[in-house]
């Protein structure tokens, strides 16, 4: 092993140690750093077995976050993962992991607050906007429609 390969081992498990990080994102990385493509995967099988990167984990954190937090719906958040190069059985799998009371109950209370802030002329243009708001997130349309008979 030679000292570049050595530095940038260090310097990737740092990464992956404070933050959640998947394969495709590391191999962006190790490109970026200018490493041989021999050298990328052995490192990254590296981290791969030392558990430094799981696409597993990964796939189940960035679901809680992007779902909590950001209040993203399924479809969005399976958009981002596909982009990230996530396995669809992976991606199938954490986003079951969101509870569908709470889904509805986020799509609610954004839906709510959107409401609050907007000046529609009639009911038509309110729903509108409403619907285009939440396809924005990422939700699904039939969801949509089930949700906004009870905020309208």
């Amino acid at each position: 092993m030679n000292e570049e390969y050595l530095k940038a081992r260090d310097k990737i498990t740092r990464l992956c140690s404070r933050q959640e990080k998947c394969s495709s994102d590391v191999k962006a990385k190790l490109v970026a750093w200018g490493l041989p493509p021999d050298q990328q995967a052995e490192l990254l099988t590296f981290l791969i077995e030392n558990k430094f990167v799981d696409d597993k984990r990964y796939a189940f954190a960035f679901v809680r976050h992007h779902h909590r937090l950001k209040k993203w719906g399924k479809q969005k958040i399976r958009h981002a993962l596909a982009l990230k190069k996530i396995p669809e059985t992976l991606m199938q799998a954490a986003l079951k992991e969101i509870p569908p009371e709470e889904y509805l109950q986020t799509l609610m209370q954004e839906l709510k607050k959107k409401r609050a802030m907007l000046h529609a002329k009639n009911r038509f243009d309110l729903l509108a906007r409403l619907q285009r708001f939440a396809l924005s997130k990422g939700y699904e349309p039939d969801i949509i429609r089930k949700v906004l008979d009870d905020v309208v």
